[in-house]
């Protein structure tokens, strides 16, 4: 059904005068590494015989350009000519019009559902042991948009109940947080992001207003399975270019310190800790933190 959809199965594909597996040579040199008959014929999974068919109708053509390896004087590097690249650019923006053309007319919600699926689909089929590379789950960083504030109040009070013991103090502190946050909410000065996996919500940070020169960082969260990817360093840093943009001076962030994965992604980011003060939250004994960081 996908073959058809996008028109792979024509003998020649995306309205080009290649065949599939001309395709796949080219897209591999459009990359733009010079690279070998051997090592495309390793990448492609694709017969010796098969392939240097192929190299000798694009030399043929001039799509493609040969120089002598320097380590190995058997082999050849194999690099685009410029008609290979204007070929390859041209097959590229055709595969990209057809795509569109599929996507562009979908609500955004099912085009989210779309890539979730697909990505999905990756991550399954790509399983370790399958195949020679592992594909990492990929993660998107994205604005808040309706509905998300449930998401996040809901995932950050069964997560600290579960890993600290936090009681229904903390989840009515959040819903104050997200409440007010939506109530007030100026994109000139406030910001929530959300970072998702397959369309599932895996960590999230506010930004907000104190004054015109500081902002307040809350609740940098990650959820314990996506931990160690580097979402939490990509959500803080979206969050210190927002504030850099908006004039903000300096970021603002209170945590506690039984938060045991807040400390190292905070220094990550830059931040320095400035205040430590026992107190008892949300049910516990404990020490809040104060960070700061000075924007250049």
């Amino acid at each position: 059904m996908y073959m058809h959809r996008i028109g792979i199965v024509e003998e020649l594909v995306f309205d080009s005068p290649f065949t599939l597996a001309e395709l796949r040579v080219l897209t591999v040199l459009a990359l733009g590494d010079a690279t070998t008959a051997s090592a495309l014929a390793r990448d492609l999974k694709m017969d010796n015989g098969y392939l240097s068919r192929i190299l000798a109708s694009f030399e043929k053509q001039g799509l493609i350009e040969k120089e002598r390896s320097k380590e190995d004087a058997r082999q050849y590097k194999l690099t685009l000519s410029k008609k290979g690249q204007k070929a390859a650019d041209d097959v590229n923006a055709v595969a990209n019009k057809i795509m569109m053309n599929i996507v562009a007319p979908l609500p955004v919600e099912e085009q989210i559902r779309l890539v979730a699926a697909m990505t999905t689909i990756d991550r399954i089929v790509n399983q370790p042991g399958r195949f020679e590379q592992q594909v990492m789950a990929p993660f998107t960083i994205r604005p808040h948009r309706l509905g998300d504030m449930g998401r996040i109040i809901h995932s950050c009070a069964v997560q600290f109940a579960a890993d600290y013991g936090w009681n229904h103090e903390f989840e009515a502190e959040l819903a104050t947080l997200a409440g007010d946050f939506v109530r007030k909410y100026n994109p000139a000065t406030d910001r929530c992001w959300v970072a998702e996996i397959d369309g599932l919500l895996v960590g999230s940070v506010f930004l907000r207003a104190v004054n015109d020169n500081t902002a307040e960082a809350v609740l940098p969260y990650v959820t314990p399975e996506a931990r160690g990817m580097g979402i939490g360093t990509h959500l803080l840093e979206a969050a210190k270019l927002f504030a850099k943009e908006a004039g903000y001076k300096k970021i603002l962030l209170r945590t506690e310190s039984v938060v045991d994965f807040a400390g190292s992604m905070l220094k990550q980011a830059g931040l320095s800790l400035v205040r430590e003060t026992p107190h008892r939250r949300f049910g516990r004994d404990s020490v809040g933190q104060d960070w700061e960081l000075i924007l250049a």
